[in-house]
């Protein structure tokens, strides 16, 4: 991973721990129990979808140079996930 995307990547992590922070503990309660009951009543697939629309509506908003580069590292964590799975698992 590249210095300029790592940069942003953590300045981001500082952010969302920021944002974190000033959620007080019964918007998190309340946060949590929402996802949780979403994720029993409509299962993984369903949070799934969440996720990914989540993750889409991130990128619509980010600059094309920082996306190209999520984009890149999101691929190479994938691959990096497939293979190790496969490499534990199927032999």
């Amino acid at each position: 991973m590249d210095k300029d995307l790592q940069f942003s990547l953590a300045n981001n992590a500082k952010e969302w721990l920021a944002l974190s922070l000033s959620i007080s503990s019964a918007e998190k309660i309340s946060f949590n129990k929402i996802h949780d009951d979403f994720f029993s009543t409509y299962g993984a697939n369903f949070m799934t979808h969440v996720y990914r629309t989540t993750f889409e509506n991130a990128l619509q908003n980010m600059p094309d140079a920082e996306r190209i580069k999520l984009l890149a590292s999101f691929q190479q964590a994938m691959d990096q996930a497939i293979d190790e799975h496969y490499s534990t698992s199927h032999f």
